[in-house]
């Protein structure tokens, strides 16, 4: 490709507009568009935001019940628990007595689905407002603490919580991931900043019963014309039914930077998810045995679990 032309990385058809996937049977859903941070902390913001706070906050939660703005920002988005009600919800579509409801999950309470999760920070819900808004955020600073609570994620109140209120007796989900924010953007400069730094949630899906084996790799393509590190590129996602696991999500940071051969152009650096090495299989294939799968094995997704566009300028 030639300087000055437009050099696309890509193997699929990219849609912009998705960037949280999900891909349990193929199936992603929709999230609002988020910000890719630098080395340096500046942050390119995608364009039209999706109004805040419709994926999450509940109906109780209203902008006009606030005089102060801050009071609505610190309240939309606080995980309510106590009034998801998953078991009472559960045993009227199963048709069964509420007290049987435990047994049927395996679990003592419903207290427990949650309680491996760390203690919600006091500023939870400010942050996730500017997360799904689509609001600049250096997003490589959150702890476990907001990434590990299922509310952080787009479509938790909507799809995720059906699993325990709406279960389907039928089928088990083996397995399924998510990555959020999906799509990021930034520019670089042959003549200026030549690096980017990213960062990534990547999770286990909603419902998924199993330990699931993952490695993380860019595209042949992308690798053309960047040098890209992943961390950890290897790792283990732990269950989110009947309960949530203490690392159902992990932390990814990808760090590029621009070769000299690449022309300016517009960029799409794509991930792929592939089995993990041989000795990482066997060690946890031994180590759960029937409840072990390689995220690599789900449905393939029609794009890239998640990419980066980038313009790269004189």
């Amino acid at each position: 490709m030639g300087a000055g032309k437009s050099a696309v990385i890509a193997a699929l058809a990219i849609a912009v507009v998705v960037v949280a996937a999900v891909f349990i049977f193929n199936q992603p859903s929709k999230s609002p568009l988020m910000t890719l941070p630098d080395s340096s902390g500046d942050a390119v913001v995608a364009d039209n935001p999706p109004a805040a706070g419709k994926e999450q906050a509940t109906a109780e939660i209203n902008p006009s019940s606030y005089a102060i703005r801050q009071r609505y920002f610190e309240e939309a988005f606080v995980p309510r628990r106590e009034q998801y009600d998953l078991f009472e919800k559960a045993a009227k579509f199963l048709g069964i007595p509420l007290e049987k409801v435990p047994e049927y999950f395996s679990l003592e309470s419903e207290k427990e689905i949650f309680e491996q999760l760390p203690s919600v920070p006091k500023d939870f819900s400010e942050i996730a407002y500017l997360l799904a808004s689509g609001r600049s955020y250096a997003i490589g600073g959150l702890s476990e603490g907001y990434f590990l609570q299922p509310e952080f994620y787009p479509g938790f109140s909507d799809n995720g919580i059906k699993y325990w209120t709406e279960p389907n007796p039928n089928y088990w989900t083996t397995n399924g991931y998510g990555a959020y924010p999906a799509d990021q953007f930034d520019t670089l400069s042959k003549s200026g900043r030549k690096e980017f730094v990213a960062v990534v949630f990547f999770y286990s899906g909603y419902g998924v019963q199993t330990y699931q084996g993952t490695t993380i790799i860019p595209t042949a393509e992308s690798l053309e014309y960047f040098d890209i590190k992943v961390e950890p590129n290897t790792f283990l996602l732990d269950p989110t039914f009947p309960k949530f696991s203490g690392d159902w999500a992990r932390k990814i940071v990808i760090r590029g930077t621009l070769k000299e051969n690449a022309p300016p152009g517009d960029y799409t650096i794509g991930f792929l998810v592939v089995p993990p090495p041989k000795e990482k299989r066997e060690e946890w294939a031994f180590k759960y045995r029937n409840l072990y799968f390689d995220a690599a094995s789900s449905v393939a997704p029609s794009r890239f679990p998640f990419q980066f566009f980038v313009n790269v300028v004189e």
